[in-house]
């Protein structure tokens, strides 16, 4: 008897009980082998079933592959019937075959048979698939090729690869290729002329129409000189009978086209003089004395900056490295710009006297669908005709001149709003992009909305990262086209970011260049930016930077370039105060960029490092002169100052500096300009998403100043950090000392750290969370130790004679005062509103609301007893995200509502990770899967996370369930602090996923399960979607305009 199959790990190979929850194929042995497998396993990894509940399978899609190939061989030469031409680069032929006309007719009356009277679902393609195909004008179904999907417009461009014709067709005539349909290969045989390419870069309007006339209607004999795409793409030539000459030929001799091995730049540079002075000439011919348009410049570019990020719409793809795209939170001022067009077109007749000039800027009504969009004048093609670019989205075309009209100064006020970029970190294997690349980054950008972030700028190009946050799971273009082959990663070497300029070293001789520099600023209109503290005197004083990876890849090739300067670097330097400078630092022995603060008389100089903020005495000696390239990078050290609080007693103490250092040192954190002084910028911070002023206000180490708003922005930008710079001295690291016998609300209480080996049955407390739940302690109660602790509260308490006015943040450590005996206890803040709490009793396990006067703050002594409530999460918390979806919450606290094992996994240093399992019968099934699971599914729009391991059955979360709340009974507890606390059943609920503090009139202003957010981004997000809703028709058809343009 065949034993049952065992399946292993797609990762290590062990034994793999569990599948991926997507494709339902690849097997893996846990959750953490599938993450580290995710890399390689997300490209091949497609859903099982289709997104939407269909009744009927999926059937299997064809391509080109599929078919069988053409027996067409190198050196060959083909009879051609029918000449269907775009340009010399694609084109179409049919072979004059008695046997090819045969064959077409029985495919045709098969997919008659097969489409003509079936009915279907709404089929959506891929991109290179094959279809059946209902041609718009004889209403036959045909074999066509998928060449481009517009999902949200619901129309399809295809192929039709037996005719060679193109067309856009809606979703409805559209039916995936049946399998019986014979695989013939397709008619019509793609080709393009060999040995040759466009001079420009493409062809001409001009060259296409001149190889019409040349070849359309006559039969004949092309020769095969090369086949390549496997297949797919012939390269062709043929000869000329009425020229005498080959097609090839004809083109270079026209000017139309180089031979393909001659390497464009060093030698085409006369060929592109010679057909800029063509068409210079075609200008100037016949524009004496008629409007050229001269005072119509191009508008400003829009500006943008390394480190921004934005969703956009892409409006023009020709390579990895030429993509035009357009910012959607602009669609509303590009839609009201078409309209103030339109409306100034339709008042400027046509004129005979308007020949605008090359160069120059002008409006011109779109072929495709006769809009008028601003418009730059190329060249010339002829006297009549002219090539013009879209400057708002990037494409171009031939035009005649009765479609151009001139445009007003108050239309080109606008900004350009095509942005050039190019994938970033990428670059070609082969020295130019292969036609497959093209498409895919087609697929993958082209259609749908993409975050794009800018990495740095080259050539005039933004290098960006573009990510479809809308696709499951979330597609990184670059990366997809390195996985695929297409693109290989840049060396170190090879990546050289203009962000603000190349940092070349200066080594000419000594003539004097002027100095000039700028100092880095932050964004005042409420955007938030990631930041790092480099240097802290006081709250009221300390330096950061503005942090990007571009920026830390500069300043890393800026040390290099400096170190190389300064070696070379011999000449004596004389310090001048108010002068940059090279300055040498005694904490390392590097060099960086440094101002002049004072210049003493025996050889020192205090000097101020601009890029951290910092400063310090230097030896002349130590000090270089600096060269003006190595000042084009703005100082990277901004001063700032913290909003919303102000020191208790006049000016900030040891305590208040050291804690906002232990929270700030070393760390990302995320900060806002709130306000703009002559002290800097006054900035909020927050550190992983808690406030950090409401952090200190909570331990009573600041006070609020006033109620903290946003001001409006102060148009006065901050003084220069270089003007004034105070003197900046260590900090003492060893005088921070805590006052004992002052209280305060400790989010960073130590928890019990659980040593638990085998796997056990824990007694849930309270439930926030995945990433946060609290559990009894499974260990033995320390008894007396319990009693000395509660004694001690007691005491402290009674000396409180000042009821509590601050709200402390929940996770936070206190001591509450119970309802039913009115004794004090340890506890932890749950939630908060503006009056009341829900807390739970930290050694006992239940909880109340109680209210804000009945809090108080815990000292140090008093949390030196651990908590008989012990912090835990699940393990895997790296995967979980900030803010959880209510439904997964839900899910969570249901799950935890039953009998669970838990077994223990580690300690992170703040939360037990834990593993649990739920007792269902004869079966476990393990709650961290199905949390993750859950998880990827509903945030699948939003959440890059690879699909989690699939669960066997699933799981009823429809039904709300509040999940029971255990308490630890103490043996020999004292009678005040009674461990069966009254029922909090006319209390407040056990606190559970789906549960929200909340009051009559008032609003809740601390979540648990959310970080503080910034007041703008519902806003934003309304702003968003508002624009994507207005713009949706808009952009829909200019990008298919502009793709097939």
């Amino acid at each position: 008897m065949v034993g049952p199959l065992v399946k292993l790990c797609n990762y290590c190979s062990h034994q793999g009980n569990f599948r991926c929850n997507r494709c339902k194929k690849t097997c893996y042995c846990s959750v953490a082998c599938q993450t580290q497998d995710w890399k390689a396993h997300r490209h091949v990894c497609k859903p099982s079933i289709p997104e939407e509940i269909c009744v009927d399978v999926q059937p299997n899609r064809m391509y080109r592959r599929d078919l069988r190939k053409n027996v067409v061989s190198k050196g060959s030469e083909i009879q051609v019937l029918l000449f269907i031409g775009q340009n010399p680069g694609e084109f179409s032929i049919h072979l004059q075959s008695v046997e090819m006309m045969e064959s077409l007719k029985n495919i045709t009356t098969e997919l008659q048979k097969a489409y003509s009277t079936s009915f279907a679902a709404e089929y959506k393609p891929e991109i290179g698939e094959l279809c059946a195909v209902k041609f718009s004008l004889d209403r036959n179904w045909y074999r066509a090729e998928v060449r481009s999907v517009d999902v949200t417009r619901r129309v399809v461009s295809v192929f039709y690869i037996d005719f060679g014709n193109e067309e856009n067709v809606t979703l409805d005539n559209i039916r995936p290729l049946s399998e019986n349909i014979d695989a013939a290969p397709p008619f019509a045989l793609q080709c393009c002329v060999a040995g040759v390419k466009p001079l420009t870069g493409s062809w001409t309007g001009e060259c296409t129409i001149a190889v019409r006339q040349l070849i359309a209607g006559k039969s004949l004999t092309f020769t095969v000189l090369d086949i390549m795409n496997d297949g797919a793409l012939l390269a062709v030539d043929v000869p000329l009978s009425t020229l005498g000459k080959y097609m090839s030929t004809f083109l270079i001799e026209q000017g139309y086209a180089v031979k393909e091995d001659v390497p464009v730049k060093p030698q085409t540079e006369h060929d592109i003089n010679s057909l800029m002075t063509a068409s210079f000439e075609n200008f100037k011919r016949l524009s004496g004395g008629k409007n050229e348009n001269s005072e119509a410049r191009p508008p400003e570019p829009l500006s943008q900056g390394v480190g921004d990020t934005f969703t956009a719409i892409v409006t023009h793809l020709q390579s990895p490295s030429e993509i035009l795209c357009q910012k959607l939170e602009n669609a509303n001022i590009i839609q009201q710009l078409q309209a103030s067009l339109r409306e100034h077109c339709s008042k400027t007749p046509a004129s005979e006297n308007f020949r605008p000039a090359p160069g120059t800027v002008c409006c011109s009504l779109f072929s495709e669908d006769n809009q008028w969009y601003r418009a730059k004048v190329l060249a010339y093609s002829s006297e009549d005709c002219v090539c013009v670019g879209y400057i708002d989205f990037g494409n171009s075309e031939e035009v005649e001149l009765y479609r151009l009209r001139p445009i007003s100064k108050e239309l080109l006020a606008l900004a350009t709003q095509s942005i050039p970029c190019s994938l970033a970190g990428i670059k070609c294997p082969a020295g130019t992009w292969p036609e497959e690349a093209i498409l895919m980054v087609k697929r993958l950008v082209c259609n749908r909305f993409i975050r794009v972030e800018i990495l740095g700028k080259k050539d005039g190009r933004a290098l960006v990262s573009m990510i479809d946050e809308s696709s499951d799971p979330q597609t990184n273009a670059a990366e997809v086209l390195v996985n695929m082959g297409y693109a290989a990663i840049e060396t170190i070497s090879e990546r050289i970011i203009d962000i603000y300029s190349n940092f070349t070293l200066a080594l000419s001789p000594p003539f004097v260049e002027k100095m000039e520099w700028t100092c880095a600023e932050l964004p005042f209109d409420g955007q938030k930016v990631e930041l790092i503290i480099s240097s802290l005197k006081s709250l009221d004083e300390f330096y950061c930077y503005n942090y990007s990876k571009a920026d830390a890849h500069i300043l890393t090739e800026l040390s290099y370039e400096l170190m190389k300067h300064c070696e070379l670097e011999r000449a004596s330097f004389t310090p001048t105060v108010g002068e940059p400078c090279c300055a040498l630092f005694t904490g390392d022995a590097r060099w960086y960029r440094a101002m002049v603060l004072e210049v003493f008389g025996e050889g020192k100089a205090k000097v101020y490092f601009v890029d951290y903020g910092n400063s310090c005495e230097v030896e002349a000696a130590h000090l270089k002169a600096i060269t003006p390239s190595l000042l084009k990078l703005p100082f990277q050290a901004i001063r700032c100052w913290l909003a919303g609080v102000e020191p208790v007693e006049g000016q900030w103490n040891k305590e208040a500096i050291h804690k906002f250092q232990a929270l700030c040192a070393g760390q990302p954190l995320s900060g806002r300009v709130l306000s703009i002084s002559e002290k800097g910028y006054g900035v909020e911070l927050e550190s992983a998403g808690q406030s950090i002023a409401a952090m200190l206000i909570s331990e009573h180490l600041a006070k609020p100043y006033g109620q903290v708003k946003q001001p409006p922005v102060q148009q006065a930008k901050p003084t220069s950090q270089i003007e004034d710079l105070p003197t900046l001295k260590p900090i003492d690291q060893n005088s921070f000392v805590i006052a004992v016998t002052i209280g305060s609300f400790p989010l960073n209480w130590k928890t019990l750290e659980l040593s638990c080996t085998d796997t056990f049955q824990p007694r849930v407390a309270a439930v926030i969370s995945p990433s946060l739940f609290y559990i009894m302690n499974p260990g033995q109660v320390n008894v007396e130790g319990l009693k000395a602790v509660m004694t001690d509260v007691a005491k402290y308490c009674s000396k409180q004679p000042v009821p509590n006015q601050c709200h402390p943040l929940p996770g936070a450590a206190c001591c509450a005062q119970f309802s039913g005996d009115k004794n004090w206890y340890r506890a932890v803040v749950l939630e908060v509103t503006s009056k009341h709490a829900h807390v739970i009793y930290a050694d006992y396990g239940n909880m109340e609301t109680v209210s804000v006067s009945s809090i108080l703050p815990i000292t140090k002594e008093l949390l030196q007893h651990p908590f008989q409530i012990v912090r835990c999460a699940l393990a895997g918390k790296e995967n979980f995200p900030t803010v959880w979806p209510s439904e997964v919450l839900e899910l969570f606290a249901n799950q935890l509502s039953g009998g669970i094992l838990a077994s223990l996994q580690g300690f992170d240093g703040t939360s037990n990770l834990l593993t649990l399992t739920q007792q269902s019968g004869q079966t476990n099934r393990d709650i961290n899967s199905i949390i993750l699971g859950a998880l990827q599914k509903g945030q699948s729009k939003a959440n890059s996370k690879p699909p989690v391991t699939a669960v066997e059955e699933k799981k009823d979360v429809h039904q709300r369930q509040t999940p029971t709340v255990s308490s630890v009974k103490a043996t020999d507890q004292p009678q005040s602090a009674h461990v069966e606390k009254p029922d909090l059943e006319d209390q407040a609920p056990p606190l559970s996923a789906s549960y929200r503090l909340e009051e009559p009139g008032e609003e809740l202003n601390i979540k648990q399960n959310s970080f503080p957010q910034s007041c703008c981004c519902l806003e934003l997000k309304q702003k968003v979607g508002k624009a994507a809703n207005t713009s949706h028709d808009f952009f829909g058809k200019r990008m298919q305009a502009n793709m097939h343009s």
